[in-house]
């Protein structure tokens, strides 16, 4: 069974949610931050294992392992590139849930004063009807 707009609107614990969307945006810009420093030293560590492993070639049974090496290399330079981009998404998510929420409160606030208009107005319209079947 669906569960209307509304009724999932009123279900959601806004406040909540509001309180913790600034620490989500936080998270993802530290956990962005984190990603970055780690794929620099990985650079500089590729560099120097791979400055090493040209000198442990000489031996024929060290080939297939220097390439099995420099394959597994290549693999987790993938990945790094492949969390790198995940963590830029995980960011960019986070701050547009940001700004989702800073615009569903404006919405709550104005459906509000809107709802308390249309009360009003129904009382005035009432009035009027009771003022000139009375006149």
């Amino acid at each position: 069974m669906a569960i209307g707009w509304m009724t999932a609107l009123k279900i959601i614990p806004w406040a909540d949610v509001l309180e913790s969307a600034p620490h989500i945006v936080k998270a993802a810009k530290r956990l962005f931050s984190a990603t970055k420093a780690d794929a620099s030293a990985f650079a500089e560590s590729s560099a120097e294992s791979s400055a090493e492993s040209s000198i442990s070639t000489a031996s024929s049974s060290f080939a297939s392992l220097d390439k099995r090496v420099r394959l597994l290399e290549a693999r987790l330079v993938e990945l790094n590139d492949e969390q790198k981009s995940s963590t830029e998404l995980i960011k960019s998510l986070a701050e547009q849930n940001a700004l989702v929420v800073e615009a569903i409160e404006v919405f709550r606030v104005r459906i509000k004063l809107l709802l308390t208009v249309c009360i009003a107005l129904i009382g005035v319209l009432a009035s009027l009807v009771f003022w000139l079947v009375m006149k």
